[in-house]
């Protein structure tokens, strides 16, 4: 199972004004570049652009057999040991329990262009018996 959300697709006016903003920003850094005949600002650039990539291009998720995968973050099944279940988004999580670790490990699922329910059916035949459902 697997699928691409764009956050533009869901905050219409907020892609518009970051079309605005790097515009701009591509602007003054190209002429701050060729006014200092630096690489720095261009290198600037790329870092607000790579920031804001989710907009653009997309975040992918997968999920197959072994593994769920969002993006760059990965986690094998048999490493999840709940699942946090929230209004659009299903979190697997490496801790029996709510921890300040969360953010860092783990995998979030994002529902968009998606069915939650077969996400959650999906996810719920492929983690072991004792993992722990919590939310909603």
């Amino acid at each position: 199972m697997n699928w691409t959300i764009r956050r533009s697709d869901e905050n219409p006016e907020k892609f518009l004004k970051l079309k605005i903003f790097l515009a701009i920003c591509t602007v003054v850094s190209l002429a701050a570049a060729i006014a200092t005949a630096m690489f720095l600002p261009l290198l600037g650039l790329i870092i607000v652009f790579v920031s804001t990539s989710e907009f653009f291009l997309g975040k992918k998720y997968l999920l197959n057999e072994s593994l769920a995968k969002a993006g760059a973050a990965e986690i094998s099944w048999p490493l999840v040991k709940s699942v946090h279940i929230e209004e659009k988004m299903i979190y697997l999580s490496p801790f029996e329990s709510e921890s300040k670790l969360d953010a860092f490990r783990g995998v979030k699922l994002i529902i968009q262009n998606v069915s939650k329910e077969n996400v959650l059916e999906y996810v719920q035949n492929h983690v072991g018996k004792d993992v722990r459902f919590l939310g909603e």
